[in-house]
């Protein structure tokens, strides 16, 4: 589905599935979750849906550092080019899930639109990964209204907060190996049925390889009911360090798992750990789905771009090398559990419900 041309469709799709949709806003690593609320819980006057938006960059160039170090722009334009717009979207999604549940209620209300109406906000929740302004950018981020809260790394968090514009700025906590239990990796100020939290590993001291953790228990309005979960790596994390989700309890089921192909290097160090890395974690993790992020070949300017080296693998290729590694695909063999995976590599704008 495509996020302007198909808003009607996708709601209702999510409202008749009791599913989430996620939206790929660019051809990188912009991405909004959109979950509808659980059996028995109210959602608030005039919704239906619970929106996250997870590293937000539409326009303009990032830099990091300065300009002539290293600078880039997005080759395939966004699917929305402001905050307003995809408030639009979100809005006019929230409308027709309005106009199916008074409907299906009987009721004739033809008043204006909640967004209309009160000119609200419907990016419930900012998630940041990483203090980069491909992650962090500034521009996108002043765009959204200040009262919307905000959970980022410690060093993102500490940067939105400088700017002083938004009201709510939480740093996120850490789902380590010492803490298996979701409800300690929480942060207060969210839906009680939403957690997030930071994957991180003691052996990543800037920690450039971590995780999001999204968790949510949408099927149910009791504590203890299946939780599902989304992990998002956009430079991938060491597969070995998704062990502690398999302890987790209540028992954690991965729905997605968000992790590029592209193999990136920078002299010697290892930026993006690549489509093999992603293999493993998605057997670690057992997602019903592996999405790609953050393989945009962007268009790049200054002094790192002439040490950057990228390695662009598809699914197909490193499936191939994988099965040439370990011979047959076999039960029990290390490829066994990918035949019930589903890959997807969504374009800019593309949406794929979750069921």
């Amino acid at each position: 589905m495509r996020l302007k041309k198909d808003l009607e469709k996708a709601a209702l799709n999510i409202l008749e599935s009791g599913r989430p949709l996620l939206t790929h806003l660019n051809a990188d690593t912009s991405w909004v979750l959109t979950l509808p609320y659980p059996p028995g819980v109210t959602p608030p006057y005039g919704r239906g849906l619970l929106n996250i938006l997870i590293d937000p960059w539409l326009v303009g160039s990032q830099k990091d550092y300065f300009s002539w170090f290293s600078k880039q722009w997005h080759v395939i334009p966004s699917s929305v080019q402001t905050i307003a717009e995809l408030n639009e979207c979100l809005g006019t999604m929230e409308t027709t899930v309005r106009n199916r549940q008074e409907y299906a209620a009987g009721s004739t209300d033809t008043s204006t639109s909640p967004l209309e109406r009160s000119n609200a906000s419907y990016i419930d929740l900012v998630v940041i990964s990483h203090e980069f302004t491909d992650h962090c950018n500034q521009k996108t981020l002043r765009e959204i209204a200040s009262s919307t809260p905000v959970l980022a790394s410690k060093a993102a968090a500490r940067l939105i907060s400088s700017w002083r514009h938004f009201q709510h700025v939480h740093s996120l906590a850490a789902f380590s190996d010492k803490q298996y239990d979701w409800k300690n990796a929480s942060i207060a100020g969210i839906p009680s049925w939403v957690r997030v939290a930071r994957i991180i590993s003691n052996k990543d001291a800037m920690s450039f390889h971590s995780a999001i953790l999204i968790t949510f228990n949408i099927t149910s309005s009791t504590a203890d009911a299946s939780i599902e979960g989304l992990v998002y790596t956009p430079h991938g994390i060491n597969a070995e360090d998704l062990k502690p989700l398999c302890s987790a309890s209540p028992q954690i089921n991965v729905l997605a798992l968000l992790h590029g192909l592209h193999d990136i290097r920078l002299s010697r160090r290892q930026l993006n750990l690549g489509a093999h890395n992603a293999l493993r974690a998605q057997r670690i993790s057992a997602s019903r789905y592996w999405l790609s992020t953050h393989d945009e070949v962007k268009k790049a300017g200054g002094l790192v771009n002439h040490f950057l080296r990228r390695k662009i693998w598809t699914i197909e290729d490193v499936l191939e090398e994988e099965k040439r590694r370990n011979e047959v695909l076999h039960i029990g063999s290390p490829l066994a559990d990918i035949r019930d995976t589903h890959f997807a590599n969504l374009e800019s704008g593309e949406s794929l419900l979750l069921r």
